[in-house]
């Protein structure tokens, strides 16, 4: 879906560039080196100056690459790098196209350095974003599986790490539109 729709979900940051921008300021900068599993047409990854963008799409990737993005083609649950490489590793609007958030997120957490930070950024499925984009007749919110921050919380946990910070954004109905968890792994080597 991606590859055939590159074109148009690149547009939809140009025609709600307001909601991107609250958005792109609830994103925490990273800490070098950095990486973004599912980085899309690098619209997070450049402004925030994470370092690597890794995709399977290769049309999202020319986009990511053509706005400075050093990019990788690959699948998140088998990243192509090695143990504890990255001191921030970025999910943001991937985890909902994700068919199964196990194998990804213990591939983040092996690939994250010790002391490092693990950034997820949903739209919960219980906000009122959520429950608008759920509501939408789209392409991409279709095959989309939302979450609520508890559910998040709760895998995060499973999966071997603590959410340290919590950010909350207003983007249209409530500061619960666009959630950020900043996870430590507690420990990668498992």
């Amino acid at each position: 879906m991606f590859d055939t729709l590159h074109e148009r979900y690149d547009k939809w940051y140009v025609r709600h560039h307001d909601l991107y921008l609250k958005e792109l300021e609830a994103v925490p900068h990273p800490e070098r080196p950095s990486l973004e599993v599912g980085v899309g047409t690098g619209r997070f990854a450049a402004p925030l100056g994470i370092d690597v963008g890794l995709d399977p799409s290769l049309p999202m990737l020319h986009h990511a690459k053509e706005r400075g993005v050093e990019c990788v083609a690959g699948d998140g649950a088998l990243l192509p790098f090695r143990d504890n490489s990255f001191k921030t590793v970025y999910m943001v609007f991937t985890l909902c196209f994700l068919e199964s958030t196990t194998k990804p997120l213990k591939e983040v957490k092996r690939v994250l350095m010790p002391d490092g930070r693990f950034i997820l950024c949903i739209v919960p499925a219980d906000s009122g974003l959520g429950k608008e984009y759920m509501r939408k007749d789209s392409p991409f919110y279709g095959v989309a599986k939302f979450y609520t921050v508890e559910e998040v919380q709760r895998i995060l946990k499973e999966l071997g790490f603590t959410v340290v910070n919590l950010r909350k954004t207003l983007i249209r109905y409530s500061d619960n539109d666009f959630v950020c968890f900043e996870a430590a792994p507690n420990d990668v080597r498992n």
